[in-house]
């Protein structure tokens, strides 16, 4: 693999640290302090790693988002002071890496091996211009207004359920700060939806499938940002982007919501032809999740939801009828409870209806995919205007 390596630094005192590495490595470093040459040896590059590095002329942050807008497919370490607000600030401005600017050597070895991988992954993946076209497509929200629900756990299967019925299935991790998806499938994404919105939104030749993982059970993934103060540069318009490019390519997409809700997680679920709503059968739960719904209803999604009781034991906590009622909702599915089973699946990283596809869990979420297939086969497009969410609540 040949990676164009490039350091710039507005001091002209290149990193005689950095040559030595990639010298042992049989790589070159080429060094510049001239915009004019940086530009020209970035132009037509696709597997660059630039080195940024500006302490006079330029504002390094202003560079590096100026860079990126022209090359979005440059892998940009940026060489920063240590304070957390210089993190954040040089991811928002388009970086793929940083490095404190009293790196040691084992912190810009573990830096050029980071860009190595992410550059094999990338030529490995060839862009696709020709995607077939789904006519239908279903946006399934999984969403509690409680944690430890199980809502993760029941995404994951879900989708697994759905692509044993012949669907084509996607996942995309809403909790863009803590998004555990990946690790319920026992994968570390090398691509998430931060490169997505970093390298590929907007641009036509480069698909949303490409920045997700395939795992198992046939299902694809697209990952929650590797760390969380990546969420920062995703937006409500790149969701809304990547979900209708996904509904292109996929019989089913999958979202993992969070416990709150924002602009951007109401956009999911206005986009939702199903939000499953998970809870326990328990009194806080309940009571959570009669807020979330009244939440929901003053802004007409109400009529999406399905209510899913996970851990039902028979004869145990309030009966379904009395459910119904504090809720005003049906119980579209109970799902049985199965310690035993779900913390061996998610300690081991694969989902219960690969591991133990006969177990009663496994067939209550086969039971609910079917369902819920058989009550919208004939869904139509939906003619609503776009909602505007920022008025929410006020």
């Amino acid at each position: 693999m040949s990676i164009n390596w490039v350091y710039f630094s507005d001091t002209n005192s290149p990193s005689r640290e950095l040559n030595k590495l990639l010298e042992k490595q049989q790589f070159q470093v080429v060094s510049g302090n001239q915009l004019d040459k940086l530009n020209s040896l970035l132009l037509g590059n696709s597997q660059s790693v630039l080195f940024l590095e500006t302490y006079t002329q330029f504002n390094i942050y202003d560079l590096c988002q100026e860079i990126s807008a022209l090359y979005p497919h440059v892998y940009i370490i940026l060489i920063v002071p240590e304070e957390i607000e210089n993190l954040k600030r040089a991811m928002l401005m388009g970086a793929s890496d940083t490095l404190r600017a009293t790196y040691d050597l084992g912190e810009l070895s573990e830096a050029i091996a980071h860009a190595k991988k992410f550059m094999d992954h990338r030529e490995k993946v060839e862009p696709k211009n020709i995607n077939l076209i789904k006519d239908k497509c279903r946006v399934i929200a999984i969403s509690s207004p409680k944690g430890g629900v199980g809502r993760t756990v029941l995404t994951v299967n879900l989708a697994v359920a759905l692509a044993k019925m012949g669907k084509k299935v996607a996942v995309f991790d809403g909790n863009l700060q803590f998004g555990e998806v990946g690790i319920f499938y026992n994968v570390k994404p090398k691509r998430t939806i931060y490169e997505w919105v970093k390298e590929a939104y907007g641009r036509e030749n480069y698909s949303v499938n490409q920045y997700m993982t395939l795992v198992d059970g046939d299902v694809s993934i697209l990952a929650a940002p590797p760390r969380p103060e990546f969420f920062e540069g995703i937006s409500e318009k790149h969701i809304k982007g990547a979900i209708e490019e996904a509904k292109n390519q996929f019989d089913v997409v999958l979202i993992d919501m969070p416990v709150y809700l924002s602009e951007i997680h109401l956009r999911c679920l206005d986009l939702a032809d199903d939000i499953i709503l998970l809870t326990l059968n328990e009194i806080s739960g309940l009571r959570l999740c009669q807020l979330y719904l009244d939440a929901l209803e003053t802004v007409n999604l109400k009529e999406k939801v399905k209510l899913v009781l996970n851990r039902y034991v028979k004869g145990q906590g309030l009966e379904l009828k009395r459910i119904e009622k504090i809720l005003m909702l049906d119980v579209f599915q109970t799902l049985p409870e199965q310690l035993n089973i779900v913390s061996t699946s998610i300690r081991s990283g694969q989902p219960y209806l690969l591991s133990n596809p006969r177990n009663a869990i496994s067939k209550a979420v086969l039971s609910l995919s079917e369902k819920i297939f058989e009550q919208k086969n004939d869904i139509q497009p939906s003619t609503k205007k776009e909602k505007k969410w920022y008025h929410v609540g006020k």
